[in-house]
């Protein structure tokens, strides 16, 4: 360590108009804490005192010399070199011996003695005397300063006293105040250096270093140190040393090291006042929350100690306020032989409890002291924790419940902590909740928990994948007696419990509860944005029965509007996505999951995270979003895997086969399907999900059979589920294309015409699909028209994917009625859909059939050189020509007339010099690879 004192500190930054002292004669009387720079100041009197030709003579005070008489007195004596004679002369008659009551001793004539040895000293050259630590200076030496100091004036004798304030044991109190009354003592009282001070001294320190102007960079680095130091001269020394050292090493800012801590707490365990070293680290741990009163109570109530503390730390510059800085107090805090330090964060966590500080500071001491002990107990802890939970600070309610959990002693006790953890951290921390499961579980089962806390149990094993639980909990949960405030979580559990088991929208919620009273006694629980959810739920399916979409869609924004992700459950966006889905408006949620999704603030919900994943994912798949949909999915399975999904993972794996398979990555499909699904997913709409989309794969690999088996799976497990959702499942369109694959036109026809029929008013992709394959099953002449109105339908519906496959047959259907500009036109947009939706296997379909060659063909053809005679147009010609292509068949590959194909042929075969067609393939044999590859 460097300290600030070795590194010759001007004094006269320590004092302004130090430099007239040297023309006064008198005394100065010097006064600070240690470390405040006393003896830097006395150094540098004494040495402009030496040279001035002055004769300089030091003594210093030790405590364990006290009583030692004259021991002051004699260290200025005893220096033959210096004063040139014998000092037992003058202390012949002196003692030691007993003294008077005054502290005099007995020899009177000392004093006298002594003075007149200095006057013979002064009589050659001017002498200072310097007494360091005035505090432990003997009785007899400060009897001794006492004389000399009221004779002083008139004499060459200067006497520069120094006392280090603020310590336990002083024995100058008398001293000082009669000194002090001398006209001619002039009181210097050193306190921590202010940034001016720092700003002056740094500038001559780096006046020789280049850069920028001198003054900009020492207050710039001044204050960085006066922020860090509080202007102790013993740290800004340090900080300032160590920072201008690494300037030249590219160091941009005074930092605080391990040495910067060891000498913060070496300076605090130097004070000599008891008590005020363990005082010292007791406010560090208050932390911004100190004061001289809190201290106190943390003290044991010894205010007097609480502020001698402040006082010394205040003297070492270590206080803003009353707080100690922040550095300093990490130093203290972080003392490895702070062995109280647990004991002294549950005592302040109790303070500041009583003083109404909010629950998370409470917390943050609790959790650093990481048990519960005196002065808490864990029934207390959970009356915090459940206030935390109150005020929406899950954080602090889930450190405080942690800590309640491993101290609990009862089952009853910790089954409490447990579940308001639970509560707490559900969204945040899914390891959390899966370890939690079997204890509450069985708290359930023991009847230690009540009816709601079992219902919020119950929502918990639902989204994090516990369907089994959820489902043995159910029967009891009905059943069991509970206060009317209880009825509305129950009935919020079982809605939960239908939506993610992917319960028809009828049939939620289940059973014959009565919605809410109007009466507070049944919502007192229901807090937040969702209050009136389960008003709602009872309202949605009348509406859906009603055909009331508008009512329906209006409830669901209505839910999403009021969620934050801070402070609400995943209840209301769950509702809300049932019920836009079941209605076929899910896109109309895009706009507030985005929202939703910047609300986090850097600290994302796992589940959150993986909801909002889940259903961008489907409203991407809806407009045609192939890339987007993946990216979302694979989000939510990052967040939340397979397992966690619970009854979910079915719709999940569902979309992602979907997703994949119109992608044209059909092994990664397969290896999907490969995977287990829990048996849960298939007790509603989830396992139909799951089998359509299973269905889809089976159809797009050809494997026909099996396809219509899925398809006649969904409508037999929707009949025994008593629902049908013809647009947002429509498995007759499924079934009908397979139909119309295998030949089976009345089937197909039969399908398509029933699902027209049971659609709902309102424009659907559904719709639009089914009017695309019922023009595949209905005569030529109808073919184009039908395909024109499924082509505004889906344009209408937005989905851009489904729109894709209607034009490639449109395209088709326009080549065949040789309309071949029309053709050439739509199938251009049809791959234009399929490139921007990303489907691979709708572009693989189009270059199977009747996709016009790419427009980069000519290429490799014009680097031929007998080729590059030809036009692009003539190139194409004859690269179908070399293939053993007809004239109609390059007409129809290429949407011209068969008469433009004959003017084409005529002029590439004069260009080539050939006369029919198998000279083309002789000729030119060696261009077919390159020609090969770009068909």
């Amino acid at each position: 360590m460097t300290p600030f004192a070795e590194q010759k500190l001007p004094p006269h930054l320590l004092v302004p108009g130090f430099d007239t002292w040297r023309e006064e004669s008198g005394l100065i009387f010097v006064r600070g804490a240690r470390y405040a720079g006393k003896t830097t100041l006395l150094n540098a009197l004494g040495e402009r005192a030496a040279e001035s030709g002055a004769l300089v003579l030091w003594a210093t005070g030790w405590p364990g010399e006290h009583g030692l008489p004259h021991g002051v007195v004699r260290q200025f004596l005893e220096t033959p070199e210096e004063t040139h004679g014998h000092p037992d002369e003058v202390f012949a008659h002196a003692g030691p011996g007993p003294q008077d009551a005054d502290g005099t001793p007995p020899g009177a004539a000392f004093p006298e003695r002594a003075y007149r040895r200095l006057l013979d000293l002064a009589g050659r050259r001017p002498v200072l005397l310097a007494v360091d630590d005035l505090n432990y200076v003997d009785a007899p030496s400060q009897h001794f300063l006492r004389y000399l100091a009221r004779r002083l004036k008139g004499t060459r004798i200067r006497l520069v006293l120094a006392e280090r304030t603020g310590q336990a044991v002083s024995y100058c109190e008398d001293f000082r105040t009669d000194v002090m009354r001398l006209p001619y003592t002039r009181t210097v009282r050193l306190r921590p250096l202010t940034a001016d001070q720092l700003t002056a001294w740094i500038g001559e320190q780096i006046r020789a270093v280049p850069g920028p102007p001198v003054r900009t960079a020492a207050r710039r680095i001044a204050v960085a140190v006066h922020e860090l130091s509080g202007g102790n001269v013993q740290l800004a020394g340090l900080l300032t040393a160590k920072y201008l050292a690494a300037a030249g090493r590219g160091g941009t800012a005074p930092a605080v090291d391990a040495e910067f801590r060891e000498t913060v707490r070496a300076m605090v365990d130097d004070i000599d006042v008891p008590g005020v070293s363990r005082g010292a680290r007791a406010a560090a741990v208050l932390g911004r929350f100190c004061s001289a009163r809190r201290l106190g109570r943390l003290l044991q109530g010894d205010t007097v100690l609480a502020d001698r503390v402040l006082r010394a730390l205040d003297d070492l510059g270590m206080l803003r306020g009353p707080q100690v800085r922040q550095h300093a107090a990490r130093a203290l805090v972080e003392d490895p032989d702070f062995a109280e330090l647990p004991d002294v964060h549950l005592a302040a966590a109790r303070v500041l409890f009583e003083d109404g500080v909010p629950v998370e500071h409470v917390a943050r001491h609790l959790r650093a002291a990481g048990r519960i002990g005196r002065p808490w107990d864990p029934p207390l802890v959970l009356e915090v924790a459940h206030r935390a939970l109150e005020e929406g600070r899950t954080e602090a309610a889930g450190t405080l419940l942690r800590l309640a959990r491993t101290a609990a002693g009862t089952e009853e006790d910790r089954a409490r902590a447990e579940i308001l953890l639970l509560r707490s951290e559900w969204l945040a921390d899914p390891p959390l909740v899966a370890s939690l499961v079997p204890s509450l579980t069985a708290a359930a089962r023991n009847n230690v928990l009540p009816a709601a806390d079992i219902a919020f149990l119950v929502r918990a094993l639902t989204v994090h994948g516990f369907p089994d639980r959820a489902e043995e909990l159910l029967p009891a949960l009905r059943t069991a007696d509970r206060k009317p405030q209880e009825e509305a979580e129950v009935l919020l559990a079982e809605a939960l419990h239908g939506v993610w088991q992917g319960v028809p929208p009828h049939r939620v919620p289940p059973g014959p509860h009565r919605p809410p009273a109007r009466d507070d006694t049944s919502r007192r629980l229901l807090t937040g944005p969702y209050a009136w959810l389960p008003t709602v739920l009872h309202r949605i399916p009348r509406l859906l029965h009603a055909g009331d979409r508008q009512g329906v869609v209006f409830a669901a924004e209505q839910l999403l509007e009021g969620i934050r992700v801070k402070s609400s459950g995943v209840e209301p966006f769950l509702f809300a996505c049932w019920a836009l889905e079941a209605v076929n408006a899910l896109p109309q949620a895009r706009k507030r999951c985005l929202e939703l999704a910047g609300e986090f603030d850097g600290r994302p919900s796992p589940v959150w995270t993986s909801l909002l994943a889940a259903v961008q994912a489907r409203i991407a798949f809806a407009s045609g979003d192939l890339d987007g949909a993946h990216r979302r999915l694979g989000q939510a399975l990052a967040h939340k895997s397979w397992q966690e999904w619970g009854a979910k993972a079915g719709a999940l794996a569902g979309l992602l086969v979907e997703v994949l398979t119109e992608r044209g990555r059909h092994e990664e499909a397969a290896d999907v399907l490969d995977r287990p699904v829990p048996p849960a997913a298939f007790r509603g709409l989830n396992g139909v999900r799951y089998v359509r989309a299973r269905g889809r794969h089976h159809l797009a690999a050809g494997r026909l059979h099996a396809a219509v088996a899925d398809f006649e799976n969904c409508r037999d497990t929707l009949a025994v589920l008593d629902t049908d959702l013809p647009a947002v499942v429509p498995w007759r369109c499924d079934l009908a294309e397979a139909y119309l694959r295998m030949g089976d036109t009345a089937g197909a026809r039969h399908l398509l015409e029933e699902q027209l029929g049971e659609l709902p008013a309102e424009e659907t992709a559904a719709e639009g699909v089914a009017l695309r394959l019922l023009a595949a099953a209905g005569p030529a002449e109808r073919r184009i028209p039908g395909l024109k109105l499924s082509a505004e339908k889906l344009e209408r519906a937005g989905s851009r994917l489904q729109l894709a496959y209607t034009l490639a047959e449109l395209a088709s259907a326009y080549r065949e009625a040789a309309r071949l500009s029309l053709a050439r036109t739509t199938i251009k947009r049809a791959q234009r859909l399929a490139q921007q939706c990303d489907a691979g296997r709708l572009g693989q379909l189009l270059a199977l059939h009747g996709s016009p060659v790419a427009p980069h063909d000519d290429v490799p053809l014009a680097d031929h050189t007998e080729l590059a005679k030809l036009s692009s147009a003539e190139r194409r010609v004859a690269l179908l020509a070399i293939r053993g292509h007809t004239n109609r068949e390059i007409s129809t590959r290429l949407f011209i007339t068969p008469s433009t194909v004959e003017q084409h042929l005529t002029r590439i075969y004069r260009k080539l010099r050939v006369r029919h067609r198998e000279d083309l393939e002789d000729r030119f044999s060696s261009a077919l690879v390159g020609l090969d590859a770009l068909t």
